[in-house]
């Protein structure tokens, strides 16, 4: 008889609801699933090995880095006790690199890849705002650049002309613009502004969090928009897809965690395969993917109303979308609500379908 297979997720801070039911799911299988505090890890220089308060990491045959975020010390630490035959859920995580879990760097690498993402430009918050001053101040600029005075007249104060464009130049945006935390923070750190006072007002209030918490900033184009989806991943499948649209129409967030609705849905094939390549490049397994559609999705919306474009056929041409963010280790009881499947059975299924037992 095989013996069961041994799992451990790593988390920190408090036993979440989310982590129960992790748990509660694991009992109902019969799958031997420890929920494992970052406090429980310590090393020794005497005698080299890091363990968990004297108990052997290596009993696990898959361990699950559910939470990284302030403990990748701890995270190195087991890492490096680990022995090559465990499995390391997620790759981003066995890569030692805590810079990969930072959406600026996601934003870098999907491009790379030719996976559609918003217009990004990183940097500090002052250097954002120049962005925007640089690229508002070039539009008096205009004579010379193939565009006539009358038509510089009448263009909208905040756009700029793609005639005065240079190979140096950041991508054009025009307000509003998102302002977004690098380090996520699920919905609580970010932002819109609708002009340049707005954003100036912004930088000036998160500029402690930059200077003496070491926060990063991004600076992206606004999607126009009423909803994205969610689409959670498990390794090569789609688990399931829900629609987040915002409850209050003055809030531009869609988030379930700060107030939006949810309800199922279901994506095109191409933008499902498209969603999980995204959460592969960015080294995550188990993921919450976040894609929008363009306007050109949305024009249908704003002449039928949000609820009945649902009926229009969406577009299942990448180009057509962009993906948010990949989101690790994603929170799934909004995803629960409206799509009515089990995730914590179907993670502790998945954490045991790696076990080469």
């Amino acid at each position: 008889m095989k013996n069961r297979t041994k799992i451990a997720l790593f988390y920190g801070g408090k036993i979440t609801r989310h982590l129960v039911m992790i748990r509660e799911a694991a009992k109902k299988l019969k799958v031997d699933l420890k929920l494992v505090s970052y406090n429980l890890v310590s090393f020794e220089t005497e005698t080299g090995k890091v363990s968990l308060r004297g108990e052997d990491l290596n009993q696990f045959e898959v361990v699950f880095f559910r939470t990284t975020g302030k403990h990748w010390e701890e995270v190195d630490l087991v890492l490096k006790q680990l022995k090559k035959e465990v499995i390391v859920v997620d790759p981003l995580v066995k890569s030692g690199k805590p810079s990969y879990a930072c959406k600026a760097w996601q934003m870098m690498k999907l491009k790379e890849v030719g996976i559609p993402v918003p217009k990004t430009v990183y940097g500090s918050l002052w250097y954002l705002y120049e962005v925007m001053t640089s690229q508002l101040s070039a539009r008096h600029n205009f004579l010379g650049s193939g565009e006539s005075a009358m038509q510089a007249q009448f263009r909208p104060k905040n756009v700029i002309s793609p005639n005065c464009i240079g190979k140096n130049t950041p991508p054009p945006f025009s307000f509003p613009v998102i302002l977004k935390g690098s380090g996520g923070d699920r919905g609580t750190r970010v932002f819109k502004a609708n002009n340049l006072e707005e954003l100036e007002k912004l930088i000036k209030e998160l500029r402690k969090s930059e200077t003496e918490e070491g926060k990063r900033y991004m600076l992206q184009e606004y999607i126009e928009n009423e909803g994205d989806y969610r689409v959670l991943v498990l390794g090569e499948r789609v688990l399931g897809v829900m629609k987040r649209y915002r409850r209050d129409k003055k809030d531009f967030r869609n988030n379930y965690s700060v107030g939006g609705e949810v309800e199922v849905s279901d994506l095109p094939e191409e933008i499902k395969e498209m969603a999980v390549k995204a959460a592969k490049v960015c080294g995550l397994m188990v993921a919450g993917v976040d894609v929008m559609p363009r306007i050109n999705y949305q024009l249908s919306i704003k002449s039928t109303g949000f609820r009945k474009a649902q009926n229009y056929e969406l577009s299942n041409n990448p180009k057509d979308w962009a993906i948010l963010e990949v989101n690790k280790g994603p929170q799934f009881w909004g995803f629960m609500k409206a799509t009515g499947i089990d995730v914590p059975m179907e993670i502790v299924k998945f954490l045991k379908s790696l076990s080469p037992q």
